[in-house]
């Protein structure tokens, strides 16, 4: 608290762009865990894909993510 600072803190604010690290590493993710295919979505990209198919994104996991704790959803089609 005392290098970055009481608001950034409690905000709970990562210093890089978390989005931005995971698209970096996806093609190794996607190799290293054998993936066809795989995103990555911002909370707000994410509710509202799964409010226009709830069938395709569970809700409860896409909430549960947050700063430096990203959630991670798997689907075998």
């Amino acid at each position: 608290m005392q290098q970055f600072g009481a608001e950034a803190t409690f905000k709970r604010q990562l210093l890089f762009s978390e989005e931005d690290t995971l698209n970096e590493i996806l093609g190794y993710l996607k190799k290293s865990l054998s993936l066809v295919d795989a995103e990555v979505l911002a909370v707000d990209e994410a509710l509202a894909k799964s409010e226009a198919d709830p069938r395709g994104y569970n809700k409860m996991i896409i909430e549960s993510s947050e700063p430096g704790s990203p959630a991670f959803e798997f689907r075998n089609v």
